[in-house]
């Protein structure tokens, strides 16, 4: 069905159900607060559009009023859970008063970039993008106007520079942009994995350069980052994944499962405690044996003579895996190294949906595997406000990430794949 071309692009359907999502809103709006109903549709907005933007915009204002552009311990953004680093833009002279028509306009960037990056759809591709653009995190990513929404419009930018040009000099302007947001918003850096598109020796030579930048940079703010970090509710997991929240989610509701109360037998807790031994130990089941049959075929890459004659059917070739690669870093970064972040990161994903799909229709080695991550990517979009008490949206984001690694290691550059091979195929042959 995804092979199917439609006379009609499917953007023009994508378009058509973000006009109905949001005029859908406006007309409920005349029967109730707009943020109510949004609420209704999973999305936890709030009565103040765009809160997160005037929080930014506010940190701008006061660093323009104290006269103290400060790089460290610059209480303007601090005070906010912001680097100081932030301060480097207050020179673009955005103010809070302007916080509507700023976050209108980035909607309006973001939707933009996203059309142009997806290219044509059909009218299958067309459905996939309509229910992950029209999603409580997306929503909330739009509902919130937070910053994320103008990094992933930058990160799109750059990820058309990297693919389209072939000059190296547009390329590393490209990463140089990456390495930036990197710096002010930290998460960003693993979409830096895109740099695996050049040759070895660049590849060895920029990771070199741009990781020893991020260590000292970290290094030197690690007390503001600590400082930052102390001001997130780390006990709150709802809208929130990584391998943190899965643990974070399932001890409360372990401890609550008390079978007994005043002495006598509770039915209600008994039936919920069966059934979420039932469901866990078919979770459990279910990603064994998908871990056993990635480790399988890895093994059998690693056991196998590595031969690779045929560059076009490489998938280090693939027409989107440098889109790929950056969603895929950045989504595979926030899940275990930072390990607790809100669900609205997640829409960094859709750059990664291009080369997904295109792998599922091409029927290679990796369609079974996108096929999962597409099904998964789209059920975990809706399963944190839906299906938030019984921690369905940690497991299918644990198995996303199961996914995205496996996906990701199998379609490295041929050189690193045979260094990979060289160093790693003794040790599980036989």
């Amino acid at each position: 069905m995804l092979k199917k071309q439609s006379k009609i692009d499917g953007r023009f359907l994508v378009v058509a159900a973000l006009l109905g999502y949001f005029g859908l809103l406006y007309l409920a709006n005349f029967f109730v607060p707009y943020h109510k109903f949004w609420r209704k549709l999973g999305v936890p907005a709030v009565k103040s559009p765009f809160i997160d933007l005037a929080a930014v915009l506010g940190a701008f204002d006061c660093d323009r009023l104290t006269g103290e552009v400060s790089l460290t311990n610059n209480s303007c953004f601090t005070q906010i859970a912001y680097p100081s680093s932030w301060s480097s833009l207050t020179w673009l002279g955005l103010e809070q008063r302007d916080t509507i028509f700023w976050g209108v306009f980035f909607a309006l960037i973001f939707y933009v970039i996203t059309l142009i990056i997806i290219g044509r759809l059909n009218y299958q591709e067309a459905v996939v993008y309509a229910l992950i653009l029209c999603s409580p995190p997306v929503m909330l990513l739009v509902e919130r106007g937070n910053v994320d929404i103008v990094i992933y419009s930058w990160l799109g930018v750059a990820l058309m520079i990297i693919k389209n040009s072939r000059a190296l000099i547009f390329r590393l302007c490209a990463y140089l942009l990456i390495f930036f947001w990197g710096v002010v918003k930290l998460f960003p850096i693993f979409g830096l994995a895109v740099i695996l598109k050049e040759k070895r020796n660049l590849f060895l030579f920029l990771s070199a350069i741009f990781t020893t930048a991020f260590i000292t940079y970290f290094l030197a703010s690690i007390g503001e980052i600590k400082t930052i970090s102390q001001a997130f509710d780390v006990e709150r997991v709802w809208f929130r994944f990584g391998h943190q929240a899965l643990f974070l989610k399932v001890k409360p509701f372990l401890s609550n499962l008390s079978l007994f109360t005043g002495g006598e037998t509770d039915i209600k807790k008994t039936i919920r405690y069966i059934i979420y031994i039932i469901m866990s130990l078919l979770t459990l089941l279910i990603l064994t044996r998908v871990l056993l049959s990635k480790f399988k075929i890895f093994q059998e890459w690693l056991s196998s003579d590595f031969v690779s004659t045929d560059s076009v059917q490489s998938l280090d070739k693939s027409q989107y895996i440098d889109y790929f690669r950056l969603a895929a870093g950045i989504y595979l970064g926030n899940y275990l190294v930072i390990g607790l972040v809100m669900d609205y990161k997640l829409t960094f994903l859709i750059f990664a949906l291009p080369q997904i799909l295109d792998w599922i229709k091409q029927e290679n080695q990796l369609s079974l595997s996108s096929s999962m991550a597409l099904v998964a990517i789209v059920v975990t979009f809706y399963a944190s406000p839906f299906l938030h008490p019984w921690a369905i949206d940690e497991i299918i984001n644990l198995l996303l990430f199961v996914n995205l690694l496996y996906i990701s290691l199998f379609s490295i550059p041929e050189w690193l794949k045979f260094l990979v091979h060289k160093r790693l195929s003794g040790k599980f042959s036989g």
